[in-house]
């Protein structure tokens, strides 16, 4: 049987509580509680941390207003680790990266499956006012600077996602785009562009012209392309976090 992973004592610098939450959130983040695992008892978190009880009650209070911890009274009661996975992502980006619970792979797999597919679709069915309005965008990318141009690229995607005719498809590109968007404020240099602006004016000619095929080809370029810059992006981040 897998040893219980403890927690050691805590500075007495800083907040307490904060201090507690942050060493329950990296040990789960960790995986070393994975989901559904029972945190040690109110008075061994006290004897390991070396704090008082209150301050262990008002951190795992913190931690399952959170969402991160669920707290049963009773004979079978205990304070159990949530599905972190079910979170809002982008509080605690970082640390899933940092663990690698998401990688830029996984979003590299997802994009390469429905970006081609979703263009390939709007190809056929976006209307006339779609394009004007992918076109619009796009002249904008050159009034912006770097730091502005992320959101722009995404709103590209979501409006693609949005003419494709599919309302689930739509919103799955919404939750992609922010899902991008959040890794790539996480992992890059406010100073790198990894984005190619000309891969949207050819995925929105090949709407225009209504060749779903051209559309679909050019997204799975584009995907594979964002998905190989972001990797490197991630590598060095990694580095300097584990620094």
């Amino acid at each position: 049987m897998k040893p219980e992973p403890k927690f050691s004592r805590i500075s007495r610098d800083g907040n307490l509580y904060e201090d507690v939450m942050r060493e329950i959130k990296e040990a789960i983040f960790s995986g070393a509680y994975p989901s559904g695992s029972m945190l040690p008892s109110e008075a061994e978190l006290t004897q390991q941390f070396a704090v008082s009880r209150p301050v262990i009650r008002e951190a795992l209070r913190s931690l399952q207003s959170a969402g991160f911890l669920d707290i049963r009274r009773g004979t079978k009661g205990g304070t159990f680790v949530r599905d972190v996975s079910r979170l809002p992502l982008f509080d605690d980006f970082e640390r899933f990266i940092f663990h690698r619970r998401f990688k830029v792979d996984h979003l590299a797999q997802v994009r390469l499956h429905l970006e081609p597919e979703v263009c390939r679709m709007t190809a056929i069915n976006a209307s006339e006012k779609d394009i004007q309005a992918m076109a619009a965008l796009i002249a904008s990318y050159e009034s912006v600077g770097a730091a502005e141009k992320d959101a722009l690229f995404a709103q590209f995607h979501r409006l693609v996602g949005h003419a494709c005719g599919n309302p689930i498809y739509a919103l799955l590109m919404e939750n992609i785009m922010d899902f991008t968007e959040g890794f790539i404020r996480t992992i890059r240099p406010v100073t790198t562009i990894i984005h190619n602006d000309h891969d949207h004016d050819e995925i929105m000619a090949a709407i225009a012209a209504r060749d779903p095929e051209s559309a679909a080809n050019v997204a799975k370029r584009h995907a594979t392309h964002i998905s190989n810059e972001m990797r490197k992006l991630e590598e060095i981040y990694l580095e300097l976090l584990g620094s």
